[in-house]
C-alpha cells in the first residue's frame, strides 16, 4: 500500500481489458465526483490503452494512472490496482459500471457535507441490467457490494475469481441505495466467453470441490428451475430467462471442468 496518501479524496481504481467501448461512458459518469484514476490493464489487443490515454488529456481527473499487468487471476490483480492509490478512499469500479445520476449526487453530498468520513466503508447497491434491462428478481435485485473505502483500511481476497473486498478489524460500513449501473449481460457470445474464464479459474482453486457425476446431472436444471421460478426470474421477460438459463449451463460447465480435471487425468 502507497504511504503517501492524499486526504479527502477519492480514486477510481479499474483492471480492465479490451474495454475501449464501454470505458468512454464510464469514465464520463465519474468526471466531477472521483479525483483520480488507476487503471491497471491485463492485456488489451485494442483500443483500450488510447482511450485510457486520451482520458488523461482531457483533464477531467487531477491525476489518470496507468499500469500494466501479465494477468493471472483476479484477486491478485485487483489488489496490484489498489496498491497504485495515492487518495484516503478508493472507489472500486468495472468498465461495464457506471455511476448513476442519483448516486452521482449523493456522493457529491456526502463529500461536500464531510459524511464520507462517517463509515470505513461503503456498500453500495448495484442495479443488474441484463441486454438493457435492469434486472427485479430476488438474485440480481437486492445487490449491495463493498466499493467505496478508506484506502488503508481495505485489501482484496485472494480469490482467482469473485473477489471482494475485506476491511480491517473493527471497521465500520454504510450502506448507499442509490445504485451502481451495471450491464451484467450486453451480448450473450462476450458473456459465454467470460463465463468460459470465470469457470476455469473456479475449477483451479485448490479449495474448489471434487467432482460428483449426480451433481453434474442435475446442476443444470436445478439452477434453472431456481433462479427462474423460484428466485423470481421470470418477472424480468426474456432477458430474465436468458440470464437464467446461462447461470444453469455455467454450473454445467464448471462440473465438466471438474470432471475433466479429477476424472480424466487420472484415466
Amino acid at each position: 500500500m502507497n504511504n503517501h496518501i492524499s486526504m479527502n479524496t477519492i480514486t477510481a481504481f479499474m483492471i480492465v481489458k479490451n474495454e475501449e467501448t464501454l470505458l468512454p461512458r464510464c469514465f464520463e459518469s465519474m468526471r466531477g465526483v472521483v479525483d483520480e484514476l488507476a487503471i491497471l490493464d491485463t492485456g488489451s489487443t485494442d483500443g483500450t490503452v488510447a482511450v485510457v490515454e486520451q482520458e488523461a488529456r482531457l483533464g477531467h481527473f487531477s491525476q489518470v494512472q496507468l499500469g500494466h499487468h501479465e494477468f493471472k487471476d483476479f484477486g491478485s490483480a485487483r489488489q496490484a490496482n489498489l496498491d497504485m492509490v495515492t487518495t484516503e478512499y478508493a472507489l472500486w469500479m468495472d468498465a461495464d459500471e457506471l455511476l448513476s445520476p442519483m448516486l452521482r449526487a449523493r456522493l457529491l453530498e456526502m463529500r461536500q457535507g464531510g459524511h464520507l468520513t462517517q463509515y470505513t466503508g461503503w456498500e453500495i447497491h448495484r442495479a443488474n441490467r441484463v441486454l438493457g434491462q435492469v434486472m427485479k428478481s430476488r438474485r440480481l435485485a437486492a445487490n449491495y457490494v463493498l466499493r467505496l473505502f478508506r484506502t488503508s483500511e481495505g485489501h482484496l481476497s485472494d480469490s482467482l475469481v469473485h473477489e471482494g473486498m475485506v476491511l480491517g478489524e473493527g471497521a465500520t460500513v454504510g450502506r448507499l441505495n442509490e445504485p451502481i449501473l451495471h450491464d451484467t449481460l450486453l451480448e450473450i457470445g462476450p458473456y459465454l466467453e467470460k463465463v468460459t474464464m470465470y469457470t476455469t479459474l473456479d475449477v483451479a482453486n485448490p479449495n474448489d470441490k471434487k467432482f460428483n457425476p449426480f451433481h453434474l446431472l442435475i446442476t443444470g436444471p436445478h439452477t434453472f428451475i431456481k433462479d427462474y421460478f423460484l428466485r423470481g426470474g421470470f418477472v424480468d421477460g426474456w432477458p430474465g430467462l436468458v440470464w437464467c438459463a446461462i447461470s444453469g449451463w455455467t454450473c454445467v460447465n464448471r462440473d465438466w471442468k471438474r470432471f475433466k480435471r479429477d476424472w480424466l487425468k487420472k484415466a
